[in-house]
């Protein structure tokens, strides 16, 4: 950073590796500005209203409570929210809030935590403001263009081809001339495959933006496993070899959900993993119940999804394929995204599973293997602690 006198930077993060790491990264990025740590965020709230400090750096669930601590306080210091890969949301919620920046952790950088924090500080300057808010309104309608964009184009995209399956079976029954009933029956079967398929991306998008009402009620884990499975067991190409193996415990607790939507959202997952074996391989289904500690996922608990003492389910499903590239980790639950061949799948099966898993106060993480592959693990509130 360019600076013409010495600033002040609050950093909130343990006072651990990553905090030693994310301080080495602050002092590379501003030579000259003193860094004040913090170690929590109403710690953190305290230090920026004593002291002089031009902006914070701050990552995870206590970034966006220390994001949100400033607004309420009214404070001037722009804060820069480092975001985890795999926790799209808290993204675009301490975007939402009203971070200055935000930066994925796979993107952080020196010279992007120095970008970042020259804007911040272009942003809270006097004579800087005017100029750091226009910016910051052009990135926001950039990128919102741009998600339509993708959004408008993936849509054409999908609805094309069934639609021109329809325009050509209605072209061919315009035509003077007398139908066989196996002509008329390959016409027909055109378009209810056409029309079928349009309903399909349609449902899905509604199913992935805007879900219905849930149907809550207490169910077997295991029994929706059961369900998804059989509806998956024909989806392998013929000749292909995909074993399941099952590890799901006995007597587990009901959790609390809309069957129908969690039975689809574990079909998707299968799906996935099916898709991602195009030679054969194996799924690995697991559930098991696990009791949260108040040292255990301590960011779910601030944000109240589990709480110390809380028995939650646990659906682990796993693969040997190939995994997901590294690079396209930060975009799967996005709409239209997908590693998948033409033909494969639309891209909304991810985006529908997190969205249902999500209005369940439900927890969704996909990694990769260490040993190839891809490990999805849902977390879903048991009936009793709904």
């Amino acid at each position: 950073m360019n600076q013409n006198q010495a600033t002040s930077l609050l950093l909130l993060a343990p006072d651990d590796q990553r905090g030693e790491y994310l301080r080495h990264l602050m002092r590379a990025a501003s030579k000259d500005s003193e860094i004040i740590s913090a170690a929590r965020p109403d710690e953190a709230l305290r230090k920026l209203t004593g002291a002089s400090c031009s902006a914070a750096v701050a990552e995870g669930s206590d970034g966006l409570a220390l994001i949100k601590a400033v607004s309420d306080a009214g404070l001037d210091v722009p804060v820069i929210f480092i975001a985890p890969d795999d926790e799209g949301d808290l993204f675009d919620l301490a975007r939402a809030a009203g971070a200055s920046e935000a930066i994925f952790r796979s993107e952080l950088s020196p010279d992007t935590l120095q970008n970042a924090l020259h804007y911040a500080l272009l942003y809270r300057s006097q004579d800087g403001q005017t100029e750091g808010k226009e910016k910051h309104a052009e990135v926001v309608a950039m990128e919102r263009t741009e998600s339509l964009a993708r959004l408008a184009s993936s849509i054409a995209h999908e609805v094309r081809n069934p639609l021109s399956l329809i325009i050509l079976a209605a072209d061919f029954l315009a035509k003077p001339k007398p139908l066989t009933d196996a002509v008329r029956a390959n016409v027909v079967n055109y378009l209810r495959h056409g029309a079928s398929r349009i309903e399909e991306v349609v449902t899905s998008v509604l199913a992935a933006c805007a879900p219905k009402e849930l149907a809550l009620e207490a169910h077997s884990t295991n029994e929706i496993i059961e369900e998804a499975l059989l509806s998956v067991q024909s989806r392998a190409p013929a000749g292909i070899q995909v074993n399941f193996i099952k590890d799901c415990a006995a007597n587990l607790p009901a959790v609390f959900v809309d069957r129908a939507r969690m039975v689809d959202a574990v079909r998707h997952l299968l799906t996935n993993a099916i898709d991602a074996m195009p030679t054969g391989g194996d799924i690995g289904i697991k559930s098991y119940a696990q009791i949260f500690t108040s040292s255990e996922r301590a960011d779910w608990q601030r944000e109240g999804w589990f709480r110390a003492g809380d028995v939650g389910v646990i659906i682990e499903i796993s693969d040997t394929g190939h995994g997901i590239p590294e690079d396209k980790l930060n975009h799967i639950y996005e709409l239209f995204f997908t590693t998948k061949p033409a033909g494969r799948g639309v891209g909304l099966g991810l985006a529908t599973v997190k969205k249902i898993i999500q209005i369940h106060n439900g927890r969704i993480a996909i990694t990769n293997r260490p040993k190839g592959g891809v490990l999805a693990m849902l977390t879903l509130k048991t009936a009793a602690h709904s």
